[in-house]
């Protein structure tokens, strides 16, 4: 099941990566080409996927726990199709606003894979089949952007078609070929729980062991946003790496990461135990992210992301813990706490660190202040490393089912 589950989060990831090379294009063509007006908008749009997603997110989660992962699926897939399809057609940017809104209120198809791998997978191999899956989305990801560019060659537009299609072949595949995760004995009543927000996140209250896993979530988050939003423009200003060196590196990165979350994540956990696996693997993330914002030249810069990608073994250790904390019934309602922290930081921390940098790199400063938002990152996973070690306890007591 971990294997079908894999190729259609595979499908998600290549369908919504196959336009991250364009769409910046696509946008500056409705705005004559202006610099800043772009980057602007590709905040905004990325604003207008993130803010449906913190509502909707747990709604979906709750849905899912009672009518199970593949409904939830197909309406993920739905969506993503719809949005690519209007950004396919869009006359002016209200079309690709609309996409992003429409997505971002549908987009599920993650967290239901997650929820699905712990409705089937036992839970000593439960760190193993997330980690294999985050191996496949991390597949996705790489091979959307190659794809993307290759076909923008022809026709810039060619890409948002293409992912449409995927999409559906990912609707269909659901539809038609994959086995619903959920059983039925383990999906909840229609009286309990009520979707919401707020009984999604109920489970923080009534599971004490959740609190601090999700602490440390939120951190994982906020450290990984502060980097990721700012690997282009900090390479670029401190060793001036042209687009096709920043591109070189982000393949090699992708491509370790699969190697990662597929292979050593599932081994580290096996051997060390999920707990010390999520510490370790915060204090590694935080020691890589300090190395990279340290480094004054870019050969010192790639052993610190070398060292920072080990660190990937975080999230399927802390997937492991997490599913383990609530009962059979409440996955989908998890994976929507998950999905809805995830989104939060992606609505503030672009704005947070993207203001941080500005400022870093303001004049008359050294150009070694440029790496201060990876240096906000270490500090996130050194608190990450600690409220793992202080707060999660060494052996934790699965929910009642």
């Amino acid at each position: 099941m971990v294997a079908r589950l894999s190729l259609l989060i595979f499908l998600d990831g290549l369908a919504q990566s196959v336009s991250f090379p364009v769409l910046p294009r696509l946008v500056s063509s409705f705005l004559e080409g202006h610099p800043g007006m772009t980057a602007l908008w590709v905040g905004w749009l990325e604003v207008a996927w993130a803010l449906p997603q913190i509502v909707m997110a747990p709604l979906l989660g709750t849905l899912s726990d009672r009518f199970g992962r593949r409904p939830l699926m197909l309406l993920s897939m739905g969506g993503i199709g719809l949005e690519l399809l209007l950004d396919a057609l869009a006359l002016d940017l209200g079309w690709l606003l609309a996409g992003r809104i429409v997505c971002g209120l549908t987009f599920g198809a993650q967290a239901a894979v997650m929820a699905g791998v712990a409705d089937t997978a036992p839970p000593d191999e439960r760190a193993r089949a997330y980690g294999f899956v985050n191996g496949a989305l991390y597949a996705g990801i790489v091979v959307g952007p190659l794809l993307g560019g290759w076909l923008a060659e022809t026709d810039l537009r060619a890409p948002f078609h293409a992912g449409a299609a995927i999409a559906a072949v990912g609707a269909l595949y659901v539809a038609s070929l994959l086995p619903e995760p959920l059983a039925r004995a383990h999906r909840t009543s229609p009286q309990e729980p009520q979707a919401g927000l707020g009984e999604a996140f109920r489970l923080l209250g009534t599971h004490p062991a959740l609190r601090p896993l999700a602490v440390v979530l939120l951190l994982s988050w906020l450290s990984f946003q502060s980097s990721d939003n700012m690997f282009v423009l900090y390479t670029a200003h401190r060793y001036g790496w042209s687009t096709v060196r920043f591109g070189v590196f982000v393949a090699v990165e992708a491509s370790l990461g699969i190697l990662v979350q597929g292979f050593l994540a599932g081994a580290a956990a096996r051997r060390l135990g999920e707990r010390r696996t999520l510490i370790l693997g915060s204090m590694t993330q935080g020691f890589g992210m300090l190395a990279m914002g340290l480094a004054p030249v870019a050969v010192l810069f790639w052993p610190g992301a070398l060292v920072a990608i080990l660190g990937a073994i975080v999230r399927p250790a802390l997937q492991t813990l997490m599913s383990e904390a609530v009962g059979a019934d409440e996955q989908g309602r998890l994976q929507g706490i998950v999905s809805s922290i995830a989104s939060a930081t992606s609505v503030v921390a672009p704005l947070v660190f993207t203001s941080l940098y500005a400022w870093a790199i303001g004049s008359g400063r050294s150009p070694a202040w440029a790496g201060i938002t990876l240096l906000c990152g270490a500090v996130l996973s050194a608190l990450g490393a600690w409220v793992a070690w202080r707060m999660v306890p060494r052996r934790q007591a699965p929910a009642p089912s």
